[in-house]
């Protein structure tokens, strides 16, 4: 709405305090011309019909409702208001650039509902002619205004009553939780997880409003607080992967592969010792080795005369020792392997999700 008040209803205002009296608005008229209203005016830039309002009520403090009827033969496409007081004062124009405000027919009757909201500024000596019934309000009894479905999805408004359709709607199941999701869970989720805490979760869909951690894309211009924590717009891969406090001065959210401590075998040495020469035992070692002869072995040994074959013993070489050199050395000790692929505690396996927002 392109509305405004004129420089002659701020005047009219400001004449209407001095002299300790409140003007009304008394008339409304139409116009066919579409613009954007100029303080400066003092009359429609062209006027079709103006008639006085048939309906008016305070709604609340400086909120002011008015109707009024067009009727007649001709046809026509209203595209300018101007509300005019009881002294013949344009007060406030209301044109919305070329718009269709109103649209008659010929041979019709329009009803004109309109409402001047002037809670907001420091006028507050204009108000309306109150004709017909009032609305009804705690306090006064008149015509009841129906809540619109989005005043019940709100659930601002304190002034209109809910049909019977409406108030089974609101009580809804559905509707309550998600109210209560929206209003009461996402926003207690905001102080208990903040978006960028990953949260463990035993099952493998995330719920509504959150998302898995693995590795995926998002959206940094939708999840504009996530994309505060990842502004590469990736969500950390955190399967197979615990958390640790940072240290001072290290990184946050930096990957470390696992690692085994630096650590040692209590008793568990290999040494190297140089076990010297050695001889065996003097004072033995003397021996004989026995050869068989002809007869006995094949054509291949030589036949004593007496046709037979026979032995005979090599000469004995004395007694006599063997010089043995060890020297250093050492042994190489093989240890098996033992365990699984990598360090592990006890424990279960979950999902992490975090917060989408």
């Amino acid at each position: 709405m392109s509305l405004i008040i004129t420089d002659a209803g701020i005047a009219a205002a400001i004449r209407a305090g001095d002299l300790g009296i409140e003007y009304k608005i008394t008339h409304i008229s139409i116009g066919s011309e579409g613009y954007v209203p100029e303080p400066s005016q003092t009359e429609l830039r062209n006027e079709l019909q103006k008639k006085p309002i048939t309906r008016g009520a305070l709604v609340a403090p400086g909120q002011l409702h008015f109707e009024t009827v067009w009727d007649g033969v001709e046809e026509f496409e209203g595209k300018e208001l101007g509300y005019w007081l009881e002294d013949g004062t344009l007060f406030a124009v209301d044109s919305r650039d070329g718009d269709i405000i109103t649209y008659k027919r010929k041979n019709t009757v329009v009803t004109e509902a309109c409402e001047l909201n002037l809670s907001a500024s420091t006028i507050s000596n204009i108000t309306v002619e109150l004709l017909g019934s009032p609305y009804a309000t705690e306090t006064v009894a008149g015509i009841a205004k129906v809540a619109t479905s989005e005043q019940v999805e709100t659930g601002t408004n304190d002034s209109a009553f809910l049909t019977v359709k409406k108030f089974l709607h609101a009580l809804d199941v559905t509707q309550v939780i998600d109210k209560l999701v929206n209003n009461l869970w996402l926003k207690l989720a905001a102080r208990i997880f903040p978006v960028g805490a990953a949260i463990p979760w035993f099952t493998d869909v995330a719920p509504d409003g959150f998302g898995m951690m693995k590795g995926q894309a998002f959206d940094i211009n939708t999840y504009t607080e996530l994309a505060a924590i990842w502004p590469n717009g990736i969500i950390p891969d955190m399967r197979g992967c615990g958390v640790i406090g940072k240290e001072d001065g290290e990184t946050i959210g930096v990957f470390e592969e696992g690692e085994v401590k630096e650590h040692g075998h209590d008793g568990s040495s290999v040494y190297s010792t140089n076990l010297g020469s050695f001889v065996t035992r003097a004072g033995t070692g003397n021996h004989e080795h026995q050869l068989a002869l002809g007869g006995v072995g094949g054509s291949n040994y030589p036949v004593l005369s007496n046709g037979h074959g026979g032995y005979r013993n090599t000469e004995g070489g004395g007694a006599h020792q063997h010089w043995v050199d060890i020297g250093s050395h050492a042994h190489t000790v093989a240890i098996a392997l033992f365990g699984a692929l990598k360090n592990t505690i006890n424990h279960r396996k979950v999902n992490w999700i975090v917060r989408l927002a």
